[in-house]
């Protein structure tokens, strides 16, 4: 399966790098799908996405952004490839975990704040 989308750095799992059995580079990431609230139990629902980048690409990647990747919220463009889902880490309720491979990933900006500023704010 495919996937293509705005994903969230989680809060739960730093990012880890190793090698590959190649020995290539490799970048694994848990990031979150802020799904919004489910109006029959009122809890915001998010899924859980576990993927793994290989190679040069991905070491360019970390060597730029590895503050960004180390914070949680920083939204990130994804493009996934071989999506499956595997059981989770225990979690309540209990959810499935998507795995899946990098093909391209992109930094975001974050969102302006929705609280608006006046000039008075900024200056006291």
């Amino acid at each position: 399966m495919h996937h293509t989308g705005t994903l969230f750095v989680g809060k739960k799992h730093r990012p880890t790098v190793d090698k590959d059995s190649a020995g290539a580079f490799r970048l694994e990431l848990v990031l979150v799908d802020n799904l919004g609230r489910n109006p029959h139990t009122g809890r915001d629902e998010k899924e859980s996405y576990r993927v793994r980048w290989s190679g040069p690409e991905a070491q360019a990647f970390w060597a730029t952004h590895s503050d960004a990747l180390k914070t949680p919220g920083t939204p990130l463009h994804v493009e996934l490839e071989r999506l499956r889902a595997l059981p989770g880490p225990l979690a309540f309720p209990p959810m499935p975990e998507l795995v899946g491979r990098v093909l391209h990933m992109k930094l975001l900006p974050h969102r302006a704040s929705s609280t608006p500023t006046t000039p008075e704010a900024a200056t006291a």
